[in-house]
């Protein structure tokens, strides 16, 4: 499975519900187990805590229901592009295994924004979970990217 970007996600774009700019809208990135696959299709349009296999937040995993805050966002543009960016995101003292990340809105409802395919299911144990976003200077690398052709 590849990453998946929600149909609400794109029309939000346009409307201006979303404010990806420092200082704009709060966003978070929960992780998710293998479980069933991909925890939300394109057709889902908000985090839910009810989702069966976000990863365990007992046992001393490390991990909060919810995930994490996203921190250092920032919306850089070029010719015919912009990109989304954000500070790599620590879970320190992790126990637990994670295939998908899911960013969502924090301040507009929980609304998804991107689920992530970490490709298979990356672990910690006792250890720091990191999510590395990739560089946004080349825009096709960029965690969320608009190009025009």
């Amino acid at each position: 499975m590849a990453n998946v970007v929600p149909h609400s996600f794109k029309s939000e774009l346009l409307s201006g519900t979303h404010n990806f700019a420092s200082g704009g809208d709060s966003f978070k990135l929960a992780l998710y187990t293998a479980g069933s696959g991909s925890p939300y299709a394109a057709t889902d349009t908000a985090y839910s805590s009810s989702v069966s296999n976000e990863v365990s937040s007992g046992g001393g995993s490390g991990y909060t229901t919810g995930g994490l805050q996203l921190q250092s966002q920032a919306v850089a543009t070029g010719t015919g592009t912009a990109t989304v960016d954000f500070a790599n995101l620590n879970f320190p003292s992790a126990t637990f295994g994670a295939a998908y990340g899911v960013i969502y809105n924090d301040d507009k409802s929980d609304k998804l924004c991107v689920v992530l395919d970490f490709g298979g299911t990356k672990t910690a144990t006792n250890g720091d979970f990191t999510i590395v976003f990739p560089d946004p200077s080349t825009p096709a690398n960029a965690i969320i990217s608009l190009t025009s052709s």
